[in-house]
């Protein structure tokens, strides 16, 4: 089980709209063109990254090999390009609220298109969302109520991989709707340091909800128990990726890898961050007996790291 107790909060999220149009205009509707998903793959994108990180990734959303963005959060992240999906998630119960006001004007004023609204982030963790099922099922008329307005698949809340919890918590939630749900795929999570072990998971999930599954957290974790190289996390890829890719029932996913250089998911491991310092590198010392004047250059500008191309390019 992963520990987040480190973790600091979220920000406060951008005011929600003063003024809601209810309809998209001509000119809205040609500054953002529907994305055209050619891909399973994502990004996770946590609210600490710098909106100039999108550029690191145009060679691969700009021809489709990642495909859609989520940032666990109702609001679009700064600066999102055009031709990438972003897709909203109602966090906490606080969030629940605030759906149709933030929606409507994301995607009625401002014209951005998203094929689905992702349930409440962990639940069953106590640092997580930390909801009963008593109290996600009261909430959940929130969701439906987007389904219908705004026209989406609905994703159930996230799971995580603790099954003892997930599991329980999922079926009850479930029992208690009733059938009247209208939950479209399974939102799980994972994370660990063997293959195996997380098909075996995902089996396990998708044969217990009889649910399409997005995998929207996942990535090669020793859990505290040293670190993984880079080396072993592309390992790892080589064997998850083009497995979640044949699977029929995956339908899309995301390795929690962008924004590990920071205090967001600092946790999973350094070797699994997907950028890095692009630091020039120190000239070399002048010959004895001779001064120099050139000092070092540093910047604090991003790169895609190995393990970051691997993923996109794999």
């Amino acid at each position: 089980m992963r520990d987040k107790a480190r973790l600091p909060p979220p920000p406060p999220p951008p005011p929600k709209p003063k003024s809601l149009t209810g309809q998209r205009t001509n000119s809205q509707s040609q500054s953002q063109s529907s994305p055209s998903r050619k891909s399973k793959r994502g990004l996770g994108w946590p609210w600490d990254s710098a909106a100039s990180q999108f550029k690191l990734y145009t060679p691969y959303y700009s021809t489709g090999r990642i495909s859609w963005v989520f940032n666990w959060e109702l609001w679009v992240p700064e600066s999102i390009p055009p031709d990438i999906e972003w897709i909203p998630c109602v966090r906490t119960a606080a969030n629940a609220k605030d759906i149709d006001a933030f929606l409507t004007d994301i995607i009625f004023g401002r014209g951005i298109k998203t094929e689905a609204l992702l349930g409440f982030n962990e639940p069953e963790i106590s640092d997580q969302a930390n909801l009963s099922v008593g109290a996600a099922v009261d909430l959940w008329r929130n969701v439906l109520a987007a389904k219908t307005k705004f026209g989406l698949r609905i994703g159930s809340p996230g799971m995580s991989s603790d099954v003892s919890r997930s599991v329980p918590w999922l079926t009850d939630f479930l029992s208690r709707l009733n059938g009247d749900d209208g939950i479209d795929f399974l939102v799980v999570h994972w994370y660990g340091p063997r293959f195996e072990d997380f098909r075996t998971f995902l089996e396990h999930m998708h044969s217990t909800f009889k649910l399409p599954v997005w995998v929207n957290e996942f990535a090669c974790s020793t859990m505290g128990n040293g670190e993984a190289s880079q080396d072993e996390v592309m390992a790892f890829m080589d064997e998850a990726l083009p497995w979640l890719d044949r699977c029929e029932w995956v339908e899309r996913y995301a390795y929690y890898g962008h924004g590990q250089h920071k205090d967001v998911g600092s946790w999973v491991g350094r070797a699994s961050n997907f950028t890095e310092s692009a630091v020039e590198e120190p000239p070399s010392p002048p010959p004895p007996g001779t001064t120099s004047t050139t000092s070092t250059v540093v910047s604090d500008a991003r790169r895609l790291s190995r393990v970051g191309r691997h993923y996109c390019e794999l």
